[in-house]
Formats: structure tokens, sequence, C-alpha cells
């Protein structure tokens, strides 16, 4: 009984060794595209697999000269890649990094399903940087930007309205575009926002302010679309085009030293937030943070608890 169960252990054994053998890296990835659909990733970002496992398999074929079984990649192969991705192609720490995630994830992948037996990906650690820098408007630049837009025209208007909605909502620019007309809760002062990459939506507070010119924009807006934010056509603006606009509002007042982004408007929200007063916790809230990590650096940043600890307790103040 004995010899046979040693038997059928060494030929699961071979077996195993045999489909690891086999399964080469297209056949791996299309499984791991299929699992992942079934698992309920976002389309987007099996896309986003797709696309920087191609240039990876794109690697192997130039170092290999041919598609290779999982079970041959290995550490030498991995790291190769990132030199192939930093040397060659130039990209940056951010780009590199986005690659590693996506082939570490495939690389789990086929441990997982017993495509490989070692992972060499298991050690395999994204590539650290400085933190990157934050960059806000003051309330001069916010000022000089807010008088670029013809108020007399409709796109005049909705871009106005849109900066005025990133600046007091901390939204993220794909979140204010998704904002539809039955999102904007007026008896409430807050507005629904749609977080598409987490999907943790929330409620956010909005000012008086905003709400005044919110309400005339949407006289003119005049059920056009659903989405509130929207170009002649009625259709929903894309966060590139937004992007260019705000750039030309930027040249146009001059702005200078700031990156003019609709990004920079969730920044600047975070910096005026905590210069007046406001405290992490309902800032990580507002802003949608899923960690503390990004609300503590703001409050590094721009905290003047600081400066008035300072002021208090600096050794010359008493000498």
């Amino acid at each position: 009984m004995r010899k046979n169960r040693i038997e059928i252990e060494d030929f699961r054994s071979f077996s195993d060794t045999a489909k690891v053998k086999t399964v080469n890296f297209d056949q791996a990835t299309e499984d791991f595209y299929d699992d992942r659909r079934r698992s309920g990733t976002r389309e987007s970002t099996i896309e986003y697999y797709r696309r920087e496992l191609t240039l990876f398999r794109r690697y192997i074929v130039r170092e290999k000269d041919t598609i290779i079984p999982v079970s041959e990649i290995n550490v030498e192969l991995l790291n190769g890649f990132i030199d192939y991705l930093r040397n060659e192609r130039g990209n940056s720490v951010g780009g590199i990094n986005a690659k590693i995630r996506a082939v570490r994830t495939f690389m789990f992948y086929c441990e997982e399903v017993g495509y490989i037996k070692h992972n060499p990906a298991r050690d395999w650690k994204q590539i650290k940087r400085k933190e990157p820098e934050i960059n806000a408007f003051t309330m001069q630049q916010i000022t000089a930007l807010l008088k670029q837009p013809d108020l007399r025209k409709f796109t005049g208007l909705r871009d106005y309205t849109l900066m005025l909605t990133l600046l007091d909502t901390g939204a993220r620019i794909s979140e204010a575009l998704g904002i539809k007309v039955d999102d904007v809760l007026f008896n409430e002062n807050r507005i629904f926002l749609r977080n598409t990459k987490t999907n943790l939506n929330r409620y956010v507070p909005i000012s008086e302010q905003l709400k005044s010119v919110l309400k005339q924009y949407l006289q003119i807006h005049n059920g056009m679309s659903e989405f509130v934010f929207v170009n002649l056509s009625g259709k929903p603006i894309d966060k590139n085009s937004f992007r260019l606009i705000v750039h030309g509002y930027g040249k146009k007042a001059g702005i200078k030293g700031v990156r003019c982004s609709p990004h920079t408007f969730r920044h600047t929200f975070a910096k005026f937030y905590i210069l007046n007063g406001g405290d992490a916790f309902s800032l990580m809230q507002i802003m949608g943070h899923t960690t503390m990590e990004m609300t503590k650096r703001y409050i590094r940043l721009f905290s003047t608890d600081i400066i008035e600890k300072h002021k208090k307790y600096s050794p010359l103040k008493y000498l």
C-alpha cells in the first residue's frame, strides 16, 4: 500500500511539473484575463494588465527569441525588464512601477493556479521614489484663473462653475465630470460623487457660494443632459479636454511656478481647508482618501500649528 501511495505522489509531482513546463506566456496571460473578468475586475483594469503584459511579452521575445513557458521567467529576466524600461525606453519611476505591479499580479496568479512552482516576483519590489511635490494655487492665482472664462458664453460659465466645484469640494476631476443633475442636492447642501476607481462613492458638502453659481448654470443647462458638465452638444466633457482648458486659462492669466491642471484645484482645496482650521479626519472623508497617508502629507505641508508652536516655544523667544 505504501509503495502505491509513493507511486501516486510521484505521478502527481510529475504531472505538476509537466503542466508547469507546457503553459506558455500567451496561454497564461489569456487565462489570467479570463480569471480577472470572472472575479469582477473592471474592463479598464484588465486593459491596463493587457497593455503592460504585452510590453513584457515583447521584452521576453527580444531576449529569448521565442515565447517561453512562464516557469522559465526568473529574477534575472524581471530585473532586465526594469533596466530595459529605465535605460532604453526612458520610463519614469511611476511608469516602471505600474508595469511592475501588473507583472507581479500576473506572476502571483500563475503561482496560485500552479503554472509556476517558485514565484520569482515574490521579492520583486517597486522602485522607491521621492514623494512627489504637491503644488497648490495661491489665492491670487485662483482669482486670476477665475477671471479667464467668458461668463457670457455657456462654455465659459460651465468652466467657471466646474473650477469652483473642484475648489469647493476637493473632488477629483473624474468625480466632478461624473456629477449628474440629480446628484446636486441643494436642499441638503451637498453633492454626490462617484469614484469609479475605488467604488468609494460619497456625499460632500457645498458652500452657499457654489450653490448660487450652480443654480445659475443649471438654469442655462436646462436639462440638456443628465450630466452637469457637458459640451454644446450635451455630451459630457472628458478629462483631457478640461486639462487643456485649464492649462489655457493659466497661460492667459500669466500663472507661473505651479502646474495649471484640474488636480491642482484638489490640492488647493486641501491647502486652504487646513489653513482655515479644518481637521484631518473630516478632510479625509471629504476627499475620499482610503488611508490617512495622503491626508498626513497635506497636514505636514500646510498645517500652521507647527508655526504657532515654534513662535511660542522657540528658545530664542527667551533670550
